[in-house]
């Protein structure tokens, strides 16, 4: 006889009580909602006093909206993977820059509510919780991966001044400056974010030819 397959344990109430409460602070976070004990506890279904068990106070909101999910479903905010580079050659690297640029903003208009709101939380008072806006889009990673195609002879300095430029074309700063101050759509923004990516690529290649 074939042996039944091992059923996984069913989660306690405590489990599913953290659960749902844990969701509710990352949907607060994705709609721009109030990230407060009293919003996630209505959002959940529970009482106040039950979300109280698990979020002692305020803060502790914002940490668990920004936290993995128990079953490894991943952060609050998981930017996209780029993939690897089809062409490793330093001509293609200005495209190269295009492409993961037009992508993450892409990605980012997707997700303007949470990066809204992590710019927010991150620029409240002293004292008060914040978050670190480079983790939420895993900028200088891709940033640095781009720089490695660079050749040999691009002087530190002049990756160094790369890896600042590309910067702002990443994440909440480039939805903010593309929408908020130049007033432009999001097709606009993208065209002309992946358009400065590749100049500033393609400028630091030619300085240093």
């Amino acid at each position: 006889m074939t042996a039944e397959p091992t059923r996984p344990p069913r989660p306690s109430a405590r489990e599913r009580t953290r659960r749902l409460l844990n969701e509710a602070a990352r949907e607060l976070l994705r709609t721009g909602g109030p990230l407060t004990v009293q919003a996630a506890a209505d959002l959940a279904g529970v009482s106040r006093a039950t979300a109280y068990r698990y979020f002692p106070n305020n803060d502790s909101v914002l940490v668990h909206a920004t936290m993995p999910l128990t079953d490894g479903a991943g952060p609050a905010l998981p930017p996209p993977d780029p993939g690897p580079p089809d062409d490793h050659s330093p001509q293609g690297l200005a495209g190269q820059a295009s492409t993961l640029v037009r992508t993450m903003g892409e990605w980012a208009f997707d997700h303007e509510n949470e990066l809204r709101t992590f710019m927010r939380l991150s620029l409240g008072p002293p004292g008060a919780a914040k978050l670190d806006r480079r983790a939420s889009t895993n900028r200088d990673t891709w940033i640095a991966t781009l720089l490695d195609g660079l050749p040999d002879h691009v002087p530190q300095q002049a990756r160094d001044r790369l890896s600042i430029a590309l910067t702002p074309l990443f994440g909440a700063d480039a939805v903010i400056w593309s929408t908020d101050i130049a007033g432009v759509d999001h097709d606009t923004a993208l065209d002309v974010m992946a358009w400065m990516a590749a100049a500033l690529v393609q400028a630091t290649l030619n300085e240093s030819a």
